[in-house]
């Protein structure tokens, strides 16, 4: 394969390929593509927090057309306050202890 035809499988992702392979062209299309991805990531997150957000305020109207006062919730947020802790545990067995060491003796550093 030649510069002229990665020229023209670029072109297909930017528009005109240029008449001799062109270094300059090459990264026109990289930058573009790039672009592109960053801000179909950047869509991604932003839909996932709005979405989790959105989740986050609608638990409480529901759990009021239930009938669960904040006095019957302590159960409830006990277990969510458990369930996060062993999350909390879980992460940092997959990460291994060093992970989670190096990120405190960094803190201390840095106090």
């Amino acid at each position: 394969m030649s510069d002229r035809d990665d020229d023209l499988l670029m072109a297909d992702l930017l528009g005109e390929a240029p008449a001799t392979p062109d270094s300059g062209f090459r990264y026109d299309v990289l930058a573009h593509v790039s672009l592109l991805a960053r801000r179909r990531r950047a869509m991604s997150r932003a839909l996932n927090q709005v979405a989790l957000f959105s989740a986050i305020g609608l638990v409480f109207p529901i759990l009021n057309v239930f009938g669960v006062t904040w006095e019957n919730a302590a159960p409830i947020g006990l277990a969510a306050g458990l369930l996060a802790l062993g999350l909390i545990a879980a992460s940092i067995s997959i990460l291994g202890p060093r992970a989670a060491l190096a990120r405190s003796r960094a803190i201390l550093t840095r106090a």
